[in-house]
């Protein structure tokens, strides 16, 4: 989808994604993602231009996906509502300004959760982790 991997790929449960060739700052794909109900963190990439409170990556893991029985062509549908995220609040720019950012970021917290992409997109996830119970819980 475009989105690059750090490192290249993943060898195991954990990827970071670095996002500065989408335009996209982590911490603001990270509360977008979870809008839409992805869990995710934001995370620093390596040469990371920004500060650690503002990364330009997005770590994410796959354990709670696996251990509900998700298979491969589930994973192709979680990364294609990744993508969509990504897509929706690309141009959200972080401004480098600290005064800047803190206003920047507190006008977004309060308007991404009622991004209508994004909570359409939680419905979708809704349903399709409904046929997937988490282990354990009745």
């Amino acid at each position: 989808k475009g989105i690059k991997i750090v490192s290249g790929g993943t060898d195991n449960h954990l990827f970071l994604m670095d996002l500065r060739n989408k335009n996209v700052n982590g911490a603001v794909a990270a509360l977008a993602l979870e809008v839409a109900g992805i869990v995710a963190n934001k995370n620093a990439v390596p040469n990371d231009p920004m500060p650690p409170f503002y990364p330009s990556g997005v770590r994410m893991g796959t354990p709670a996906i696996t251990s509900r029985g998700m298979k491969e062509k589930d994973m192709a549908k979680i990364a294609g509502w990744i993508s969509q995220v990504i897509e929706e609040v690309t141009g959200e720019e972080m401004p480098n300004d600290k005064e800047e950012r803190s206003v920047f970021w507190k006008k977004f917290r309060k308007d991404v959760v009622k991004n209508k992409k994004l909570l359409k997109i939680a419905g979708e996830i809704r349903v399709f982790t409904g046929k997937f119970p988490v282990p354990g819980i009745d």
